[in-house]
Order: structure tokens, then sequence, then C-alpha cells
């Protein structure tokens, strides 16, 4: 069995901001409304050239104190890419640096005799991970002993794990944009 070595340069993440605060004219100082100011980040997410549905997480670039609990980076917001892989995340009004990360569904490691259903998606235990996770496409129940796991080669490979049917998928490790501000843009309000 070979080693899985992860590419860093396989998943291209580009999102619409800078390091820069947003133009003078973007800015709302008189808002009419809670609503009427929106910040967010946006951008598109590609594999290898083409458009990639991720998941988005966007993390505070600094650590924050909330009350009662040790300082830590929190989770902002999170969505998901279209399968044109563009995204647009609103963060509440959160205006501050913060870092956006675009990551695969690692699944859970493989279990015997467990039901799987349409779109889970597992994993070999360990030891047997080579840099494929499996999502199911037709649910069934895994057996007794862990199948021998197979790769894909950029075709409709699926296999049996048990009586569910699942296609392996190339695992990517998440990338990260950042720090960068969010965004602003005024919603107008017709009043």
């Amino acid at each position: 069995m070979g080693s899985y070595i992860p590419n860093p340069n396989a998943l291209v993440l580009s999102v619409q901001g800078g390091y820069d605060a947003p133009a003078a004219a973007n800015v709302v100082l008189d808002v009419p409304s809670p609503d009427a100011a929106q910040t967010f980040v946006s951008g598109t997410v590609s594999l290898n050239g083409e458009p990639a549905d991720k998941e988005i997480v966007v993390v505070s670039y600094r650590v924050q104190q909330r009350q009662g609990q040790l300082p830590e980076r929190t989770i902002i917001a999170s969505g998901q890419s279209e399968t044109d892989g563009s995204f647009d995340i609103d963060l509440n009004g959160f205006a501050e640096p913060v870092l956006v990360l675009a990551m695969d569904d690692y699944g859970d490691t493989w279990q015997a005799n467990t039901r799987y259903i349409v779109g889970d998606v597992i994993r070999p235990t360990t030891g047997k991970f080579e840099g494929f996770v499996y999502e199911c496409l037709a649910e069934g129940i895994s057996g007794s002993s862990e199948p021998e796991w197979w790769v894909d080669n950029d075709s409709t490979n699926t296999g049996l794990v048990g009586t569910a049917v699942f296609k392996a998928k190339p695992f990517y490790q998440a990338i990260v944009h950042g720090p960068l501000l969010p965004a602003i843009r005024n919603n107008t309000v017709d009043g």
C-alpha cells in the first residue's frame, strides 16, 4: 500500500476581500436600522481549476474572550459553496479580521454492522486511510469485517461496504485564507 501525501496546491481558495479596510464609500456611518449594514465574505472555491462544492467556515483571526471561558478563536459563520464554487457568507456585523477555511467532509470511521444511508461519508480505520473517503450512494448495512478499500480513478468507481454502495472521493486538507477584513455592504432600507 502506498502512503497518502496531501497536496496543499490541489485546492485553490480565492476570497473577495483584502487586507485593507473597505473603501470609505462602502462604510455606512449613519445606519437607519440594524439591518442596513452587513459584513460578509464571498469568493470562489476551485479544485484543480474546476469549481468545487466545499464547506466554508469563517473563524475570528484574533483570540476572543468570552465570559467564564478560556480565550479562543471563535467560529463566526459557516456555509457551503455552490456547485459553481461561489459563496457569500453573512457575518452578522462581525467586522474584525477573519480566517476563511474551505474543507471536505472527513466523515466517520467505518463501523461494523452499521446502517449507512445515502449521503453518509465514512473513512477507513486508522492505518488504512490513503487519502480517500467514501460517500454512500445506496443504503445498506456494513459487514462484520472492514472491506478492502479502493481508490477513485476519476471514474464512477463504486464498491460495496457490506450491502451499501459507496463511491470513493479524494479527501483534501482544509485550506485557509486570511487574515482579511470582512467587506461591508449597505442593504438599503426603503422607508
